[in-house]
Order: C-alpha cells, then structure tokens, then sequence
C-alpha cells in the first residue's frame, strides 16, 4: 500500500466529497490544540476517562466559551467512543450538530454528514423512538424521496410496535407530501397489517 505525507498529498485528485472530508480533518487537528483554559478539563479527563459528568462539564465549557463549533464536536466524538451508549450525549450531540447547520439549505454536504452521524448513533439507539423520529424528520427537509423511505421502513422494523404510532404521523406526512403512488398504497397496507 502506497503512504503519502501530508504535504504532497495531491487534493487536486480527489473527488470533492474526499476533499472536504480530507481538509475537515487536517483542519481540525490543527484546531485542536488544548488551549490555557482547556487543561484543567483535560486533566479531569485524564482523571477520570469514565466519567461522563467530566466529559460533559468540558463540552459545556466549549459551548459557553463559543469555542468554533468543530472543536466542541471533536470533544463530543471523543466522549462518544468511551460512552457509545450513551443516550443522553448521543441525542445532545446531534441536536447541537443540528443547530451548527439549521441555517445551510438541506442540499448542503453538511446535512449529508449529519444523517453519518445519525447512522453511527443508531448502531447503539436503535430502539429510541425520539433518534428515529428526528432522523426520518430531517431525511424529509433532504427531500431524498428513496433515502428517506427506507429510513421510515428501517425505524418500524428497529422499533417495537408499541412505538409505531410515533412513527407513523411522520411517514404518512411525507408520502402525502410527494406524488408517489406507489408508496401511497403501500403505507396504508402496511398499516392495516401492522408491519
């Protein structure tokens, strides 16, 4: 396998995505530099890596300091590799990844990396309602009809049936709202049964 320094890395050759994806990152190692008032949350950490109240007393410092919102992403990617279970910091962090974008329109790459981050979430949250309502909302504002079915279809298998009818006002605003005729017949049938 071929290695390149990062120097001679030639971004001219990649595909736009990979591009971003590539100066995202090399931007955001150069961001992360712990500064004066990072170290006694860094410390903490140290201290104590298990500890989500230290992990989110750092992110809380970083929301308050209006540090720029990739280094208080990074922290949250972070804690998340330690508290992949977390509920709580995984439906945190997706609200505040949401709110960095609410301005962009929804063709923006942005909401494309937010539904990443949804996917990740969801290999641990599978059976929160409240991800899969606010995933299969967001994949309606993309507008990516085939996407956002399968997201919908995805959730009413995940979930119990129990939590369907959280589920279901969702998905049948969105197949109301396109001109799909096959969806449209296929969702009330998958009503009457239950599925």
């Amino acid at each position: 396998m071929e290695t390149h320094d990062k120097e001679n890395f030639d971004l001219s050759a990649m595909s736009a995505e990979t591009r971003d994806i590539a100066e995202s990152s090399s931007k955001s190692k150069k961001s992360y530099l712990i500064n004066d008032e990072d170290v006694p949350y860094e410390e903490d950490i140290l201290r104590n890596p298990t500890s989500l109240r230290s992990w989110q007393r750092y992110i809380d410092h970083k929301k308050k300091s209006n540090a720029p919102w990739r280094q208080t992403c990074q922290i949250y990617e972070r804690a998340l590799k330690v508290f992949d279970r977390s509920y709580k910091l995984w439906y945190n962090y997706l609200r505040f990844r949401q709110r960095v974008i609410a301005h962009k329109p929804p063709t923006d790459v942005s909401w494309a990396y937010l539904c990443d981050a949804y996917e990740r979430c969801l290999i641990h949250m599978h059976k929160m309602p409240r991800i899969w309502m606010d995933y299969c909302t967001i994949m309606t504002k993309r507008r990516v009809i085939t996407d956002c079915r399968r997201v919908f279809d995805r959730a009413l298998r995940a979930l119990p049936v129990t939590q369907h009818l959280r589920i279901w006002p969702l998905y049948i605003k969105f197949v109301t709202s396109h001109d799909i005729p096959e969806t449209a017949i296929r969702v009330p049938e998958a009503i009457s049964t239950g599925t």
